[in-house]
């Protein structure tokens, strides 16, 4: 009787352990999952542009449009595509006429909002990445809940327009840079 309780007690103890890594299981399947899926509910459209001769490093800008009741927090931007490159997020401010860039740790994207960047404001700054008109630049945008977005960015020429739903004004017309050029526009 001793052998059957113990045997009985072992058996619950394995089909428990086994619920546990069932469930575990499920629960990595999930979040696998959430990382490959859009983040909530985003929807988002984008450019790079080509980077004129003897520039180090490209430009691109996207329209981020927010769809659900919560805040998205932007941390990152990889290059799926190109792990030796990497992105950057800018903001160019006027201080005293002059334009300047600067690095942004992150960009928030209110509920029910929209974002856009253009050139002379809010942009990603890309490095390591030869673009070149006709090219496309994948990127997988991080956000501060481990959700990610990937979309596939056309890498437009000098003079091409941006795409549909991307407006072609620069955001601050009328000024001189005070950084290197850095292909923008």
């Amino acid at each position: 009787m001793k052998k059957s309780r113990f045997a009985a007690g072992l058996l619950r103890v394995i089909a428990l352990a086994s619920l546990v890594t069932a469930f575990t299981a499920g629960a990595l399947h999930a979040s696998d999952l959430k990382d490959q899926q859009p983040a909530g509910h985003l929807s988002a459209v984008g450019y790079a542009r080509e980077m004129p001769p003897g520039a180090p490093m490209g430009a691109a800008y996207l329209a981020l449009q927010n769809l659900s009741t919560s805040e998205y927090v932007l941390e990152r931007i990889e290059l799926p595509a190109h792990p030796e490159g990497r992105v950057e997020l800018h903001t160019t401010l006027q201080e005293n006429g002059i334009s300047k860039m600067r690095a942004l740790g992150q960009l928030a994207l209110p509920a029910l909002a929209s974002l856009e960047m253009r050139p002379g404001g809010t942009h990603l700054m890309v490095h390591g990445v030869r673009l070149q008109a006709g090219a496309q630049l994948p990127v997988k945008l991080i956000f501060a809940d481990g959700s990610s977005f990937q979309l596939s960015l056309p890498v437009l020429g000098l003079n091409d327009a941006p795409p549909a739903g991307m407006s072609a004004e620069v955001e601050q017309e009328d000024h001189h840079h005070h950084h290197g050029h850095h292909g923008h526009g």
